[in-house]
């Protein structure tokens, strides 16, 4: 797959050739394109682990993969999120991270692949994301489907894709939908990010946490106080603790989703800085 991010990445690259004096200003709006990414995937990431948060909150019953069901309520979320201008932007970053993941993964061989893990393949994620979001919104998605080369047939049938898991979802938190009172609060926490303040820095600054602690709050009624933790985890991640009521997104998360943008999409092959 050619796609126009691709495609916008090798324009660039001819620009710094052709222009050797613009080659700090472009690598310095990479850098901001990068972090972008890395900021809407942190997003996504946060939505997918409240998902799970939710799942045990409620004792909500899951037919299938609960990863597979998390996915599909985190897309829902960022489609549906009216007070976020950029949610739509996120979804088809988070998407492309799955790709881009996927792609760099093709030269393992088959017993480096995680087929027996809980969350299905990088691509596979990738594509049921693009799914949904082409069924949801036909007309603003239909662009990302094509460039995933989804045909016509399947984008219309995404449209069904789409409405079964909202609908599912919809009638499964139905419950616990706030009334008249909130429930338990959700408190947002920011750890030492040593080396990667830059990304602490950008997750306080865009409010994700923040945002998605108060969008679950004025929705739903949570039976226990609950934390959202960014944290040094020592690998790039973010998880969902039942024990601690905790969810965390870990800054190594940020910083892979930061590389990966700027050297295996971009193309970048010299210094970041």
């Amino acid at each position: 797959m050619i796609s126009l991010r691709k495609l916008a990445a090798a324009t660039a690259c001819l620009a710094l050739l052709v222009a050797p004096t613009m080659a700090k200003d472009k690598v310095a709006k990479w850098r901001a394109d990068s972090m972008d990414f890395a900021m809407h995937d942190a997003s996504f990431s946060m939505y997918h682990e409240i998902g799970h948060m939710l799942v045990d909150a409620f004792e909500l019953p899951v037919l299938g993969k609960e990863e597979d069901a998390v996915d599909a309520l985190a897309t829902i979320w960022l489609l549906t999120d009216d007070s976020d201008d950029d949610s739509w932007n996120a979804l088809i970053d988070a998407a492309d991270g799955w790709y881009y993941n996927a792609v760099k993964s093709t030269g393992l061989g088959i017993d480096d692949l995680s087929y027996s893990s809980d969350h299905s393949l990088d691509i596979q994620r990738a594509y049921a994301m693009v799914c949904m979001m082409v069924g949801a919104v036909p007309d603003v998605f239909g662009d990302t489907a094509d460039n995933y080369n989804i045909g016509e047939d399947r984008q219309e049938e995404c449209g069904y894709t789409f409405a079964q898991a909202y609908n599912s979802w919809q009638k499964l938190l139905q419950p616990h939908v706030v009334s008249k009172k909130r429930g338990a609060e959700i408190s947002v926490v920011y750890e030492d990010a040593g080396d990667f303040e830059d990304y602490a820095r950008a997750l306080r600054k865009r409010k994700i946490l923040e945002h998605a602690a108060e969008l679950v709050s004025k929705q739903y009624v949570l039976p226990e106080p609950m934390t959202f933790r960014a944290k040094q985890c020592g690998e790039p991640n973010a998880f969902y603790y039942p024990g601690a009521n905790e969810v965390v997104y870990c800054y190594e998360m940020a910083d892979s989703m930061f590389s990966l943008y700027l050297y295996d999409i971009l193309g970048w092959s010299g210094t970041a800085n």
